[in-house]
């Protein structure tokens, strides 16, 4: 049989692909990480903008819709710290904030926040519930928190860059702890981000970022979904800016009004020269955080008193003639406290415990069965404290209502009531008498 020769395009072909195969480059491929321990600090400048409705409960059980509009600003130095762990944990860095400040409009009331003056150097912590904010030396004051809690923090984002290089067009999968990271949600029950290296323009990448991510915040049902770009210097590495677009719904919940808002966020972010943090700076830092540092602090506005709680209690309301805190926990309400200032005693003088058991049994009238406890001591601060339990039922629930009374030596008094669920006492674990215990009296 005759040999058969190969089709002639065949050839032609074949001939055509070993021409080209030495001149064939593969595709490039790109970190997107900046280095591991890096030495350099950052300034960053950030403006977040945004407007909405938010949702206030009414006593016919509707929701009272109000306008929004709020702006905040905040500018930084930054510099990372060593990694505390794995995952959430690896993302550490200490800060000195210049500025943070914002001024909220709801309806025609405007509300202008500033950060304390005392509030500068802040250690900033990855947590898959949301960075942590915290001074080392002492509690912050929940408004202070807020103003340093912003969509789309730097931080946060470096945790969701790709681990390994990629191609531009390439997508990757952003790990859940890094989303729910990301948007600050407690509990996640829905968890879709990704992003995208899009273009490369010479030494800059731009990065798309996008998703949604549904579950709870502070007991609130809420969705967030995210539409970020992110610039990236692949010569210097490290993300150069960012522009952050971030709608949220979230119901109403027993510490916070439902909202439905769209948030901006724009940052820049470079190396600085100027004001570097030194290497025995960090090391001055602790992995684990201060007990102290835990804590916040609830500075009247109204009375010459402060105390310090934990960063489950929310202040729900604040007027001249009562401050009401709510303590919230996996999305449960474990306890309501409700701080008064009442008639100021002759130096040295107090309301009689006898009295103070009476005006108890009047107050919660039919609700009252029994009192369960009564102890007197002195705090460390000198305050005179009487701590009353008293148990009763309310809408047919167990309940337990522990009264504290606190006097100062000049006469000054403040009253206490926690009032919790009989199954959810335990809860407290101590923190209503830690609360009381660090009430101080200023001077008048």
């Amino acid at each position: 049989m005759p040999h058969r020769q190969p089709n002639r395009w065949i050839l032609c072909a074949l001939v055509q692909l070993c021409c080209l195969l030495p001149g064939m480059a593969l595709a490039e491929s790109f970190s997107l990480r900046e280095p591991f321990g890096d030495e350099r600090t950052f300034r960053v400048k950030a403006i977040v903008s945004g407007n909405g409705q938010i949702q206030t409960p009414t006593q016919d059980g509707k929701n009272l819709e109000m306008p929004l509009q709020f702006q905040a600003n905040t500018n930084f130095t930054e510099r990372v710290l060593p990694a505390g762990g794995r995952d959430d944990r690896a993302w550490r860095s200490l800060r000195y904030y210049d500025e943070a400040k914002s001024d909220i409009k709801v309806k025609n009331q405007v509300t202008n926040l500033r950060l304390s003056s005392l509030v500068r150097e802040v250690v900033c912590e990855g947590d898959r519930k949301g960075l942590i904010y915290y001074s080392r030396d002492m509690p912050m004051r929940r408004h202070d928190l807020d103003l340093m809690t912003i969509p789309a923090d730097p931080l946060a984002l470096q945790a969701i860059l790709p681990a390994e290089e990629i191609e531009a067009g390439d997508s990757w999968t952003i790990p859940d702890w890094a989303a729910q990271m990301l948007v600050g949600m407690e509990a996640a029950t829905k968890l879709q981000m990704k992003g995208t290296l899009s273009e490369v323009n010479g030494k800059l990448a731009t990065l798309k970022i996008s998703g949604e991510v549904s579950g709870a915040i502070t007991g609130a049902a809420a969705t967030i979904q995210v539409e970020g770009t992110v610039q990236f210097d692949l010569q210097a590495r490290y993300m150069t800016s960012a522009r952050w677009i971030q709608k949220e719904k979230r119901s109403v919940s027993t510490v916070s009004p439902g909202m439905d808002v769209t948030v901006t966020v724009e940052w820049v972010r470079g190396p600085e020269t100027a004001a570097t943090i030194s290497n025995a700076r960090l090391a001055e830092i602790p992995l684990d955080p201060p007990p102290i540092s835990k804590l916040l602090l609830f500075d009247s506005q109204y009375w010459k008193a402060s105390l310090i709680h934990d960063r489950h209690w929310y202040v729900f309301q604040e007027i001249p003639e009562v401050a009401v805190l709510r303590l919230v926990e996996n999305g449960a309400l474990i306890s309501q406290c409700n701080i008064a200032r009442i008639g100021k005693a002759e130096p040295g003088q107090h309301v009689s415990p006898e009295k103070f058991e009476s005006d108890i049994r009047a107050s919660l009238g039919d609700q009252f069965e029994s009192i369960v406890d009564r102890q007197e001591t002195d705090s460390a601060s000198g305050n005179y404290i009487l701590r009353i339990s008293a148990a009763g039922k309310a809408n047919e629930l167990a309940m337990i209502w522990i009264y504290y009374l606190c006097a100062a030596e000049d006469g000054r008094q403040i009253s206490f009531v926690f009032a919790v669920e009989g199954s959810h006492v335990e809860d407290l674990q101590g923190r209503d008498l830690s609360m009381v215990e660090s009430l101080e009296f200023k001077p008048e």
